[in-house]
């Protein structure tokens, strides 16, 4: 007795959690029920379904019947599948009572309703259950408005059987107009006669949708045409446990519902990402690590880490995500130290004096305010006149620079990432175009050569320290605001010293490798003389600072890094 109340206790708990989490219909009918049935003396329902969408084709999840007298059942595991069903001792030997991995109940969402495409997309028919129509299945796009019959394009006919795959590169799709995209449903349903075929035909067709034959139903349930008389819900969303970037799409056919078994077409689609999936995100994490991009997780956005802690190097980025910038990075040659990501000569010793009125700080090697020789300075603050302050308040660097211990770099310059890749400040992340790349926000699109996003409006791009605003082309310094003391010119940000070596103004001295800095004009030789580059070492296409400068506005990458380094960058 005691083991049998445990035993219901357990149930209880469990369907209190199944209950917690799960979509019903309008009326309260949790959905999708049943998940699993008899169907010809085999198991059928979604669980079955998921238990057949394995990475190995024709394997399934679904342990022997279990006969009483056992001492052993078949646990079911016959390959790496999406669910597992297998028996109990007695069972019925049709209907597992066993069910673990992809839940057809917990896991079932109605959202996304939207999908942005990240790479060629793989359309896959599951299953048809035990469905009366033959039903077709494709996508349209997503413009804000219902989708006209012309803007739905079937992928899988009524012809098509279990398995049958079909692949579309969307990048060369006339039809395909960039942005999201949806998924449809076609079915044939009498509109006399519900749940019969119209004039006996099965097979739906987009020409009889135009003469006013059958039903679509679309991923934006609020275009369906009985969502006004009973909101019933026609699709239930998967998100893939063993893929990223996958989902399955469980539908009901019948106009004003059915049985709720979701079984009347399953499909799946790989290749798409929830809308606003791929964007930029931040992690929370500190430096490098605060580099996230957005992906789907039941039906619902979540920021996941693109970036791993590695070794520090001399590249004004927090590369071991400690919230210290460059802390231990050291340079290869003798007599340099490592100063706003760049490795420079050291006034230490004498051999490089410091001019303007700067002093050498032998700790640091830094040329700094006299005021500032042997003050150290931590967290995000630098030595202004003996006083440690903010090292980016109020600073809004050039288009495509970071603010670093009170100077703009572009953490990107020289930058050579593997092919595919693109770099954002001072990582290299998955291009645009690849299956886990990331996302071109509108009205930026896809560079399939750069594989970086690019604003259409100025097709033939801008010449070098200007960025495309709106159709125009403008200075990389539009909107700039500098450091304390200088100015922007050329897309830089500087004093107005000369700089001998890079033929630009020498920025001020800032943050050392101590924390310690001044506001005097610094002594060039001890100034970087070319910008930090991005600490990808894979050998590749060299990613100029100008692509990346079509991008969205990816600094939020490092918000999280920010909040530490109090980071400014362009909008």
């Amino acid at each position: 007795m005691r083991n049998a109340l445990a035993s219901i206790a357990a149930a209880i708990v469990l369907c209190h959690a199944s209950f917690a989490r799960a979509v019903t219909q309008p009326n309260g009918t949790t959905i999708p029920t049943p998940t699993l049935y008899c169907d010809s003396g085999q198991p059928g329902g979604l669980s079955a379904v998921f238990a057949c969408a394995c990475t190995q084709n024709g394997v399934c999840n679904i342990g022997a019947s279990c006969p009483g007298g056992s001492s052993q059942c078949d646990p079911g595991k016959n390959g790496t599948c999406e669910a597992t069903i297998w028996h109990s001792v007695n069972d019925n030997s049709c209907i597992p009572s066993n069910q673990s991995g992809l839940d057809p109940v917990t896991d079932a969402a109605t959202t996304p309703e939207t999908f942005h495409p990240t790479c060629a997309l793989t359309f896959t028919l599951l299953s048809r259950g035990t469905a009366i129509f033959k039903n077709v299945f494709g996508w349209y796009n997503v413009t804000g408005s219902k989708p006209l019959p012309s803007d739905l394009h079937p992928m899988l006919g009524c012809s098509d059987t279990t398995g049958k795959s079909v692949v579309l590169d969307l990048s060369s799709e006339p039809a395909y107009k960039g942005g999201n995209v949806g998924f449809f449903l076609l079915t044939p349903e009498s509109h006399a006669s519900k749940g019969t075929c119209d004039s006996g035909d099965c097979c739906p067709s987009l020409s009889r949708l135009q003469s006013g034959t059958g039903y679509v139903y679309y991923s934006e349930k609020k275009y369906n045409p009985d969502q006004a008389a009973s909101a019933f819900v026609h699709l239930l969303i998967y998100d893939s446990h063993l893929s990223t970037q996958k989902f399955y799409f469980a539908w009901e056919d019948m106009f004003g519902g059915n049985d709720n078994e979701f079984t009347d077409l399953v499909t799946s689609v790989e290749g798409v990402e929830c809308s606003g999936g791929g964007e930029s995100c931040d992690t929370g994490q500190p430096g490098a690590c605060a580099m996230g991009i957005t992906s789907c997780s039941a039906g619902k956005l979540d920021c996941q880490s693109a970036i791993k802690p590695r070794t520090e190097t001399c590249n004004g980025v927090d590369d071991d995500c400690n919230g210290k910038v460059d802390d231990g990075a050291t340079c290869p040659d003798s007599g340099h130290i490592c100063y706003q990501g760049t490795c420079v000569k050291s006034c230490a010793g004498g051999e490089f004096p410091c001019a303007g009125g700067a002093t050498c700080d032998d700790k640091s090697g830094l040329c700094v305010d006299p005021k500032c020789v042997g003050v150290s300075c931590t967290g995000d603050t630098v030595c202004r006149a003996g006083k440690c302050a903010a090292a980016c308040d109020g600073v809004v660097c050039p288009h495509g620079q970071t603010c670093v211990g009170n100077a703009c770099v572009d953490l990107c310059k020289g930058a050579t990432c593997a092919a595919g890749e693109v770099c954002r400040d001072g990582v290299c992340l998955p291009g645009c175009g690849s299956c886990s790349g990331v996302t071109c926000k509108s009205p930026l699109t896809c560079d399939s050569t750069t594989h970086d996003c690019v604003d259409p409006s100025c097709p033939a791009g801008c010449p070098t320290g200007q960025f495309c605003k709106s159709g125009s082309c403008v200075d990389n310094c539009d909107g700039a605001v500098c450091p304390d003391g200088q100015t922007c010119h050329n897309g830089q940000c500087a004093s107005g010293a000369a700089n001998p070596d890079g033929g630009l103004p020498a920025p001020d001295g800032g943050l050392g490798g101590n924390g310690s800095g001044g506001s005097s004009a610094a002594n060039p030789e001890n100034l970087p003389t070319t910008q930090p580059a991005c600490s990808c070492i894979v050998a590749g296409g060299t990613q100029s600072g100008e692509s990346g400068l079509a991008f969205l506005a990816f600094g939020a990458l490092l918000l999280g890094f920010a909040r530490r380094r109090r980071r400014r960058r362009a909008a």
